[in-house]
């Protein structure tokens, strides 16, 4: 049976989506965009390097768009995330594990197809839209939910500083990869929690927030 003949099978009425394709749907989509950009990502090169017809991407995607936003939060898997990290350890090391985490720093793989989604953000608005609201809320919630068992009663970041906390190493890194093509890896991840986060979660450990 072939990819149509698959697609127009999965179709039938009453016959549930096989998830496991959605995985190899966005593997493939996140090597082509490494490969050839995002202007030159189609649906139907998609289609053929997934081994998959089209319609069995149309019918879990409407648009590139949105396969290319699923892509990108497959490489920074929030959901699994907070059961991943090791929480036995201290917050500095929890904060370097996530951010690795979360941009994949040892994927050169997926950093090229990062760099190919960021440098395409500013001329696609639907795209920019969709990455911001996936990303940003998931990311400030997991942050939060690392550094909330290391308060004690009397102490509380402000809304102000969990928002700087959540855009350091986001901003930091989109920059580094997008802006100025360089790569990042572990020791410059331990830099930005070392030097930019800590200091703010030190002082706001030290000092009881003023209600």
């Amino acid at each position: 049976m072939n990819a149509e003949q698959i697609d127009q099978d999965e179709s039938k009425r009453g016959r549930p989506l096989d998830l496991s394709r959605n995985e190899v749907i966005l593997t493939a989509t996140l090597e082509l965009l490494a490969e050839n950009g995002y202007e030159s990502l189609t649906i139907e090169a998609v289609a053929a390097k997934a081994k998959v017809g089209k319609a069995t991407i149309y019918r879990r995607w409407s648009s590139k768009t949105a396969l290319v936003i699923d892509a990108a939060s497959s490489i920074s898997p929030f959901k699994t995330l907070c059961q991943t990290l090791n929480r036995e350890k201290a917050l500095r090391d929890q904060l370097i594990d996530m951010l690795s985490l979360v941009f994949q720093n040892e994927q050169a793989n997926y950093q090229k197809a990062l760099t190919a989604i960021g440098s395409a953000m500013p001329h696609h608005k639907e795209l920019e839209k969709g990455l911001h609201n996936d990303f940003y809320y998931q990311h400030r919630a997991t942050i939060e939910s690392i550094i909330q068992p290391f308060l004690k009663e009397q102490h509380a970041l402000t809304d102000p500083e969990l928002d700087l906390l959540a855009d350091i190493g986001p901003a930091l890194i989109t920059y580094r990869v997008f802006l100025i093509g360089k790569a990042f890896d572990h020791a410059y991840v331990v830099r930005i929690v070392d030097t930019l986060m800590m200091p703010i979660l030190d002082k706001a450990l030290k000092e009881p927030t003023a209600y």
